[in-house]
């Protein structure tokens, strides 16, 4: 899941602090197949591109439609400034599990594109190795970017991919249907309660809210961690987590009966419910789907912000560029380094797809739409993805206990019992 150094200044020394929203593109996304783009796919030595720079590499990038589109358009642009080709391909499945099939086999990619929350997991991976540190390969000072998305490219002193974008879930509304946005979550139930009437396929809230990063604002809102890096400690069973479990299950009551991905989003896309809940990266498929789209942070809970998870959005560096030919190393580092730090794309990307700036000059600026100020905003009340590798074992028993609590199968309390047991058992 992951995509020259002279004058990099690096900025960590030992694992990551984790950064700052950004996912799945998460960690979500309907993933385009970009695979027949026209971006080089013919490998060619590029030798009549602008920048008179001859290599190809081969980039993995499971994106929504309209991300797949403006990527197509950037890459081109790459290509003919630069020269080299950059053979952009979907993955065919889940990302993580298509790597962990070709990258052992010699036909994984030279880069891929995802949240940072991959760094650590992937970083310790010996035999064989999943990244490549590019440290001595990168030309671009790691100040140009804000400090936490510096933290997430990095783990260990290796630097493993160059961070675009950050991202969490936030609160998206249909103003035709929300007279205003709620601040709190009491007021967000008395505006689901007028629209939900699931017989006649009318909810009030469209939620992926058994995927743990999308709920992870809730479970979090009383000050607990799913997981907590510092202590490297399973805490999901902690009474603060449970009595954030409360208020998640109050959403549960007005969501529809799937709760697939796919299921929820297309009952807010078509008008059925005035609330969804979800991250940037469906900003501007949402946009052409509801006429006046509004987007906000998440309502508060007993006076609490949710503390939703947080990406940072990362060209990573693959291992496959270890035994790759130098071109290839600068075909790859080369495009991450050139669209991470272009601030016409960065500032486009904010306005077209709701992504976070993390490249400083943007960032200080302050010059981007309302929708992204409230993604930012969610982003300060939130806290960064743990990219320890025993985060790893957190997702699926999580994601299983929330299954089994909206299903009915389950009381939440037990079920965050049996999912901190199962972890401790994994670790």
């Amino acid at each position: 899941m992951n995509e020259k150094r002279r004058t990099l200044l690096k900025t960590m020394g030992g694992s990551t602090a984790l950064a700052a929203l950004a996912g799945c593109i998460s960690t979500g996304g309907d993933g385009g197949d970009g695979s027949d783009s026209g971006n080089g796919s013919d490998g060619g030595d590029g030798s009549d591109g602008g920048g008179g720079n001859s290599g190809s590499a081969r980039l993995w990038a499971d994106l929504t439609d309209a991300e797949d589109e403006d990527m197509d358009a950037y890459i081109s642009d790459f290509e003919e400034e630069s020269g080299y080709i950059i053979n952009k391909e979907a993955p065919g499945g889940e990302l993580d599990q298509q790597l962990e099939t070709a990258i052992p086999a010699g036909d994984g990619p030279d880069s891929w594109i995802w949240a940072h929350d991959w760094v650590g997991r992937f970083a310790v991976r010996e035999d064989p190795p999943f990244l490549y540190d590019a440290s001595d390969d990168v030309d671009v000072s790691l100040d140009s970017y804000t400090e936490t998305a510096q933290q997430a490219a990095q783990f260990d002193g290796g630097l493993y991919g160059l961070p675009f974008a950050s991202e969490t879930a936030a609160l998206y509304y249909n103003a035709d249907m929300v007279e205003e946005p709620p601040e709190t979550l009491e007021e967000m139930v008395s505006v689901m309660e007028e629209h939900h009437d699931p017989e006649n396929g009318q909810y009030g809230l469209s939620f992926p809210g058994v995927d743990p990063y999308q709920a992870s604002g809730f479970i979090q809102a009383y000050g607990g961690d799913l997981f907590d890096e510092e202590n490297l400690e399973v805490t999901v069973d902690s009474d603060a987590c449970k009595r954030g479990m409360d208020a998640l299950e109050t959403l549960y009551e007005y969501m529809p009966a799937d709760p697939g991905y796919e299921s929820q989003i297309v009952a807010f896309s078509d008008g059925l419910a005035p609330f969804a809940i979800n991250g940037p990266w469906e900003l501007g498929n949402l946009q052409s789907e509801v006429d006046n789209l509004g987007v906000t942070t998440l309502p508060t809970v007993d006076g609490n912000n949710p503390r939703s998870y947080s990406g940072v959005q990362l060209f990573y560096f693959s291992s496959m560029l270890a035994d790759a030919d130098q071109s290839t190393v600068d075909a790859a580092t080369g495009l991450a380094e050139w669209y991470t730090t272009n601030p016409e794309i960065i500032r486009s990307n904010a306005e077209s797809q709701g992504y976070i700036p993390v490249l400083g000059e943007v960032v200080e600026s302050g010059d981007v739409a309302d929708e992204v100020q409230a993604f930012a905003q969610q982003v300060e009340h939130g806290v960064p993805m743990p990219s320890h590798p025993d985060m790893d074992s957190v997702w699926t028993p999580v994601t299983d206990a929330l299954e089994r609590v909206f299903n009915g199968d389950q009381e939440s309390d037990a079920a965050l019992d049996q999912a901190a047991s199962e972890i401790r058992e994994a670790l």
